[in-house]
């Protein structure tokens, strides 16, 4: 139930990057699910811990936790860096066979430092701490006929989030993602996928840089970030 992997690679993106993950999916002989990983690249490193417990109070409730800390090199995109470190908790249940609610609530803090003296007047203004408090919502509905490696079926998950309950961003985000999967011959699988969202920031906020949107890179090929 348990296992420790080590990877190693190169991305165009991150450059030269390793990482290690450990994970327990039966933590205690309880079925409860703990992972910790690590990541180090010449753009990113990362580190985190989940905790799933999937029969909270002997019901059908997953509860848990993660706890994250992630820093970010953007200097040669947009001369700064970026770390953020906080937590979530969490709590999912199934409404139907396919459908399936959760609900969660982070807490982060966000640093954009390391400004280069030639940067954007708006990076400028950005720089400093921002506390996140938030609470947000996820509907999932899963046709697959596989979680993992799926041939056939569709996936489709709405998230949304308001952030305001104290802290320094005051935001409503809605997301939305959907996968479909089609079995063109035997061991040749179609897929495709798209998602998008709209924030919009209210209270007389803008919407900071930590939280907008941005295209390139991985999430559009092609494109730089």
């Amino acid at each position: 139930t348990g296992e420790l992997s080590f990877g190693a690679g190169f991305s165009t993106q991150d450059g030269v990057l390793g990482d290690v993950r450990l994970r327990e999916r039966n933590f205690l002989g309880k079925g409860q699910d703990l992972s910790a990983s690590l990541l180090l690249s010449q753009r990113t490193q990362s580190a985190d811990i989940s905790f799933t417990e999937p029969y909270f109070l002997d019901r059908d409730l997953a509860a848990g936790f993660d706890l994250f800390q992630t820093r970010t090199n953007f200097e040669q995109q947009s001369s700064f860096d970026q770390t953020s470190t906080g937590g979530t908790l969490r709590l999912g249940y199934p409404l139907t066979e396919n459908l399936r609610h959760s609900v969660r609530y982070t807490l982060r803090d966000d640093s954009i430092h390391n400004i280069d003296d030639d940067a954007s007047i708006f990076i400028k203004d950005e720089e400093g701490h921002r506390i996140t408090s938030l609470v947000g919502q996820s509907f999932s509905y899963d046709r697959r006929d596989d979680r993992f490696l799926p041939t056939t079926g569709y996936y489709v998950k709405l998230d949304q989030d308001v952030a305001g309950l104290g802290g320094d961003n005051r935001f409503l985000r809605h997301e939305v993602r959907a996968e479909y999967y089609y079995s063109v011959v035997p061991d040749v699988v179609l897929s495709l996928s798209g998602n998008g969202g709209y924030i919009k920031g209210f209270g007389g906020e803008d919407v900071h840089l930590t939280n907008r949107f941005f295209v390139g890179g991985n999430n559009l090929r092609g494109f730089q970030f």
